[in-house]
């Protein structure tokens, strides 16, 4: 399903400190150093669909490395606040110890600001830069709130985000993803991710220290020095980095590109329109345009669901219940992830996800039955194999998807259910497999031979 192998943990030596890295990607496509925002954890990223999803399409296409900053993530911790010295010193020691003299870059936020110095200071290190939503330097203040319009926001509405996450840094995400991610502000499975990203990320002081860095990155700031080919991403109704900036940093940069993008979320990736960024930044550093139309290919399609949900949460009070179904969405995507599968989306008290071959999917089915219930929680599965669409978002849809979703709810509680196509491909295994019946599944003509794994 074109879902790349979790890379290692990679460590780059600076200043007396390891810089967290990880590389993945074709191997021989482009090289692209991505600099993260403010707040990163390169392994936890990972454990989350939509970010998967990205990586997983722009490894398509390129040779990528990312990491992060010190002070953050897997990263030593720092006493004082970096210096832009000492930050630029960072970008070189992970290139270094990818083995890469130059690279593409992809400056991300508060990254753009890095990207932007590393550019003008080692313009001999950069092939072509992206700067994703990123600041223009605080001396054209005037003009970005000219050019930002209705997005533009005071200073004193930020500071109340800012003072209103930082409150609830690591106990509720819910304000860091309305500013960051509106997008997913009512998708609860994306917050409680969001929450553990935090947590995992910094600590509050650690949060509150790197965002007092933001403000030396902008000294000595001077984009039109920058020489190197750029494109620069705007979404247009950024509540962080308003429009004006985009469009600032264009003028500043001779020959640059600006892309703006519908949206509100800073966290380009995080939109449903994320391939409208991603597809023209391929475009961009590659040459090549990664096609849109819906792609049919073969499958086997996974939903999953929590037995008695409601019960449960009531059961176990609020806060235990998000901790069960933080434990739930790690394990899940894990086992997915090690089975060469990819989770498609989160379903309230499930998952969608798909794999290469039924007996990868039959795999992950059993061990993550396994690893739940020892953890208090009984799924149901049903699995089908067939051919589905992938749409450009990466988001699937067709007859085996519908037949996978009715499959499962015709599991009993604890069982793993298959359609009779997803038994067949299966014969000359070791798998044995129970006779469950014909069915009648909504939406679906004829009628169904279901049968459930049995127990080994």
């Amino acid at each position: 399903m074109d879902a790349i192998t979790i890379p290692d943990i990679r460590y780059a030596r600076v200043d007396g400190l390891r810089i967290g890295y990880q590389e993945f990607g074709v191997e021989d496509g482009p090289r692209t150093l991505i600099i993260p925002p403010l707040i990163s954890n390169i392994d936890v990223l990972w454990d989350n669909e939509i970010y998967r999803r990205m990586f997983d399409h722009m490894g398509r296409f390129m040779r990528i490395v990312h990491f992060d900053k010190r002070g953050i993530g897997l990263s030593d911790r720092f006493e004082d606040v970096p210096t832009i010295d000492q930050r630029i010193r960072d970008i070189e020691a992970v290139m270094d110890a990818a083995g890469w003299t130059s690279a593409n870059i992809i400056g991300v936020s508060e990254g753009g600001l890095m990207a932007q110095h590393f550019a003008t200071k080692h313009p001999d290190r950069v092939e072509k830069l992206v700067l994703n939503c990123t600041l223009a330097p605080m001396t054209h203040g005037d003009r970005v709130r000219q050019l930002s319009g209705d997005s533009y926001r005071s200073v004193t509405e930020l500071l109340d985000d800012f003072g209103a996450i930082a409150e609830n840094w690591g106990e509720n995400a819910e304000r860091f993803v309305q500013l960051m991610s509106p997008s997913q502000a009512d998708n609860p499975s994306y917050i409680r991710w969001a929450n553990r990203l935090n947590r995992l990320s910094a600590s509050p002081t650690d949060f509150m220290r790197q965002l007092e860095s933001v403000m030396f990155l902008h000294d000595g700031l001077d984009p039109t020095m920058i020489d190197v080919p750029t494109m620069i991403v705007q979404t247009t109704n950024d509540r962080l980095c308003f429009r004006g900036n985009g469009a600032v940093l264009s003028e500043l940069i001779a020959d640059s590109v600006l892309v703006e993008v519908e949206g509100a979320d800073h966290f380009l990736v995080t939109m449903d329109n994320w391939r409208d960024v991603f597809d023209p930044t391929i475009e961009f550093l590659t040459g090549t345009r990664p096609p849109t139309a819906v792609q049919r290919q073969f499958a086997t399609v996974m939903f999953t669901d929590i037995v008695g949900s409601t019960t449960l949460a009531s059961s176990l009070g609020d806060d235990t219940w998000r901790e069960m179904i933080d434990r739930h969405d790690r394990i899940t995507h894990r086992v997915t992830a090690s089975s060469s599968g990819r989770v498609v989306k989160s379903t309230g008290d499930g998952l969608l996800a798909v794999f290469d071959t039924p007996s990868s999917a039959l795999d992950a089915a059993t061990r993550m039955r396994s690893d739940l219930a020892e953890i208090g929680l009984p799924i149901r599965v049903g699995l089908h194999a067939g051919e589905i669409e992938v749409h450009a978002d990466r988001d699937i849809s067709g007859l085996a998807v519908n037949l996978a979703a009715r499959v499962e709810q015709a599991a009993t509680d604890g069982a793993i259910f298959v359609s009779s196509t997803m038994k067949d491909m299966l014969l000359g295994s070791q798998v044995l497999f129970e006779d469950r019946g014909e069915h009648q599944l909504k939406g679906i003509e004829g009628s169904w031979q279901l049968f459930e794994l049995a127990d080994s």
